[in-house]
């Protein structure tokens, strides 16, 4: 017989219900459906000159999802029972929707119901009334056809760096009760998130990290670690544990979505550190278990999430001895950690009959919490455990200094540290509190260039009296706060009348840091690492700028870290900060207005809003033509020739490349004449001449080595690599693409370099090389997100992949060697990419 065809080609949803009792019903899933922009199937409105079965079955096959609606009729006086109408649907993904009550149900459609009810690859879903329904159907289609008919890219594994448990720093002492009550909790199926509560310095991370070295191996996937101490916004919950999972996040969906994403299919410990702070933000954490079943969630936080499901295990001060106790009670916890602290300070301490009474006592006054134990037992190298205990008594460890309503027990950590405090010397009390303005922590050149040399051996006092943490690393040591500890150091800085002073001169040091590094940015692959590792103090300075009303110094700060910003996948944060700028500063000259636009139209530009960013460019280059800044009207007519070229006005865009490359030679800019270059040559390519493209192509590669323009380099060779592979010469394409991703993996561009592996991916594949395309397909979609990308796409031809994606793939290698070459790649870092890439 011949075809029938549903009357439209896009995307159709089957509509199955009776026909003569759920026409309220059906109308409404009608519209639901069509308010998605998809084509409702409804059969029984068409003219019908074809049998009922056959009828059905071609719309279902026409169709894509189908969705039942139920009630109490079987339907068969329709010509075909719904029963046989979902047997026909067959492997169609369904949505099942049943009206209750049902006080009339026909038993077949009960027996029908009862079997779809016990099929797990169905949604089976009840409901009350007809108004119940559109929002139902809306969202449960929605949801179903991102999982279902979206290719999702495998989440991107975090680097090794990224997400680790820290290494203890010693053993933990007196937990050996708590920490087999938490591995027995934490290992019960029905626990997805366990709260560990308390107050500041009780060790509440120590136990937790305890906790996630002994329980790697349970799980699958290991074990993920946050640390949120830096963040105290809310709102900047999901941008932090993107980043501290190692996700690049980009400006056009939350970044909380990308988090989902990376946990969806994993089974695995979260644990998330220091959550106090950003308590309105727990919703998140609910968020994320319901999006990863495999997912269980370890949180410290000195109060309860209030979540559902949340088991919450209150982690109590160390075991302490009895009043009076003797010799025997060195045993306990407290007494413990004092002895092993004091033993790291001072190496021919012991614990004799004549001092234990002072141990014990000192370690009751200090209610057994292991920060104040530790602060105290580190000064038994200037103070034997008696004339600590004196200075107790004399009221260093009396419960105040902290507000009112705190917990006794903060109180008591507080003037732990305040004790610690009252130590110091006058130089040592100013050199702590100023160090609680940075937000990151700081390395020795910070602490020379802001406080002077001299203050290093200041800095070394506070190491040893355990207010300051040196972490130890390969190169430069760095340092920093515990929490508490800089949370003390802030509050003693007010009080000092030195906070403004002290966070201008932190903000103006990251400021003078940024620009020195600025032009080593796309030269030097370790002044970008730099700035990732002050990340934090970046952003702290930022804010401070705005915070202050210092737009020019913002503005300065955002132009000297914008490589930093696109390179290392933070385009969110630019865009967040460049628009927060263009919202608020006012007064400003017309030199800044100029810089700020041109930082909100490139900005905008790479986040994919043109009309924005032809908007401020325009206005911007109007202004620098006005004072005579040649430089930067360069920046701005090239990516403005940009716009017109991908707009097809190819006439336009020369005029302005040509405009560019003369405001670059006027102001010897040669990364200008490269972007002059590998404009004009994709103009070219568009233009269908590919081998005028490879010309100008690799005039604009030489410029950007001459320059030592990485960013120019990468973007050329790529493009070079297109153009050979428009005109089928495969080997030239890929050593252009092998030479690009050895730039790019000297500059830390996973962007680029996921960029190069799909590319090489498609030659491997048009080679029949198809298990050395998957496992690279594989890799990149490992170190790729859209952050990281968003740059170069912007900036260069689009790929023309032949082989079809990863179904096509699939389909040519066969189920079993597709998934081991996946999940080699998935396997791959940077390093192990790039070997594998450069291999013959």
């Amino acid at each position: 017989m011949p075809a029938i065809r549903t009357p439209d080609d896009r995307l159709r949803v089957f509509i199955s219900s009776t026909l003569d009792e759920l026409a309220p019903e059906r109308a409404a899933v009608r519209d639901a459906v069509l308010g998605l922009r998809l084509i409702p199937v409804m059969p029984e409105s068409s003219a019908r000159p074809h049998p009922p079965r056959d009828l059905y079955r071609a719309y279902l096959s026409e169709s894509q999802l189908f969705v039942g609606v139920y009630w109490q009729r079987y339907g068969e006086g329709q010509g075909i029972s719904v029963e046989e109408e979902y047997v026909l649907a067959e492997e169609l993904p369904k949505l099942v929707y049943v009206k209750r009550p049902a006080p009339e149900e026909d038993p077949q459609l009960r027996a029908m119901l009862d079997g779809i009810r016990e099929d797990a690859r169905v949604s089976y879903r009840t409901f009350g009334a007809a108004e119940e329904l559109p929002g139902m159907v809306r969202d449960d289609i929605a949801l179903l056809l991102s999982e279902r008919f979206a290719t999702p890219a495998p989440a991107p594994e975090p680097d090794p760096d990224l997400a680790a448990v820290p290494a203890p720093p010693s053993p933990i002492l007196g937990r050996e009760a708590d920490i087999a009550r938490l591995e027995k909790q934490l290992m019960d199926p029905g626990v997805r998130l366990v709260t560990l509560t308390g107050p500041g310095g009780v060790g509440k991370t120590r136990l937790a990290t305890e906790l996630a070295v002994r329980l790697a191996h349970a799980y699958p996937d290991g074990v993920r670690f946050v640390e949120l101490s830096t963040v105290t916004t809310p709102d900047l919950v999901g941008a932090a544990l993107a980043q501290e999972l190692g996700l690049h996040t980009t400006a056009s969906r939350p970044p909380i979505d990308d988090v989902q994403v990376y946990l969806r299919d994993r089974t695995l410990l979260l644990v998330i550190d220091n959550f106090e702070q950003v308590a309105e933000a727990a919703p998140v954490i609910s968020t994320l278990l319901a999006a990863a079943p495999g997912v269980t969630a370890l949180v410290t936080s000195r109060a309860a999430l209030r979540l559902t499901g949340e088991y919450t295990a209150e982690v109590p001060p160390l075991p302490l001895p009895e009043a009076g106790g003797d010799y025997s009670d060195a045993r306990t916890g407290a007494v413990r950690l004092f002895v092993d602290r004091a033993r790291a300070a001072n190496r021919d301490f012991t614990l004799t009959p004549e001092n234990t009474q002072a141990v014990i006592e000192i370690c009751r006054r200090l209610d057994g919490l292991p920060l104040a134990i530790e602060l105290a037992a580190a000064k038994v190298r200037l103070l034997p455990p008696p004339a600590l205990l004196d200075r107790l008594r004399k009221g260093v460890g009396a419960l105040s200094g902290g507000a009112r309503d705190l917990p006794v027990r903060q109180r008591t950590l507080r003037s732990t540290i305040a004790w610690s405090y009252d130590l110091l010397t006058d130089e040592q009390r100013r050199l702590f509190c100023h160090l609680g303005a940075f937000a990151g922590g700081f390395d020795l050149e910070a602490v020379e260039t802001v406080f002077g040399p001299a203050e290093v051996d200041t800095l070394d006092m506070l190491v040893e009296s355990s207010l300051v943490r040196q972490d130890v690393r390969e190169g430069a040591p760095r340092f920093r706060m515990l929490d508490s500890i800089r949370e003390y150091a802030l509050d003693r800085l007010r009080d000092t009348g030195q906070w403004h002073e002290a966070h201008a001169a932190a903000a103006g040091y990251f400021l003078a840091l940024a620009q020195r590094l600025e032009p080593l940015l796309g030269i030097d692959p370790t002044a970008i690492e730099r700035l990732e590792i002050e990340h934090d103090n970046l952003n702290a300075a930022m804010n401070w700028f705005i915070d202050e009303r210092e737009w020019w110094a913002a503005i300065h700060l955002g132009w000297a870290i914008w490589v930093f910003w696109w390179l290392h996948g933070h385009v969110e944060e630019s865009a967040r900060y460049m628009f927060q700028l263009a919202a608020e500063a006012h007064d400003l000259s017309d030199e800044a207005t100029a810089l700020l636009l041109v930082g909100t139209g490139a900005t905008a530009f790479i986040s994919g809003d043109v009309e924005r960013a032809e908007r401020d460019l325009t206005r911007a280059e109007e202004l620098l033509r006005a004072f005579g800044d040649d430089r930067n009207r360069a920046l701005t007519t090239g990516v403005l020739g940009t716009i017109a070229m991908r707009r097809g006005h190819y006439s336009r865009a020369r005029e302005l490349l040509e405009e560019t490359r003369r405001l670059g030679a006027d102001s010897h800019t040669d990364w200008v004449r490269s972007l002059y270059y590998s404009r004009m040559g994709m103009i070219s390519l568009k233009e269908g001449d590919p081998t005028t493209a490879a010309r100008i192509f690799r005039e604009g590669l030489q410029t950007a080595r001459d320059s030592y323009d990485r960013l120019g380099t990468i973007a050329d060779l790529y493009s070079l690599a297109v153009t050979a592979i428009t005109i089928d010469d495969l080997d030239s394409a890929e050593q252009y693409l092998r030479e690009g991703m050895t730039h790019s993996a000297e500059a830390g561009d996973r962007g680029s370099m996921a960029f190069s592996l799909e590319a090489l991916a498609d030659i491997c594949a048009r080679r029949g090389q198809y298990a050395r395309a998957v496992r690279m397909t594989a890799a990149a979609r490992s170190l790729r997100s859209a952050a990281t990308t968003v740059w170069l796409r912007a900036y260069v031809p689009e790929w023309p992949t032949a082989h079809g994606g990863v179904p096509a793939l699939r389909s040519q290698l066969g189920e079993e060697e597709f998934v081991a070459a996946w999940a080699r790649g998935s396997e791959d870092d940077i390093s192990s990419a790039v070997a594998f890439a450069m291999s013959d």
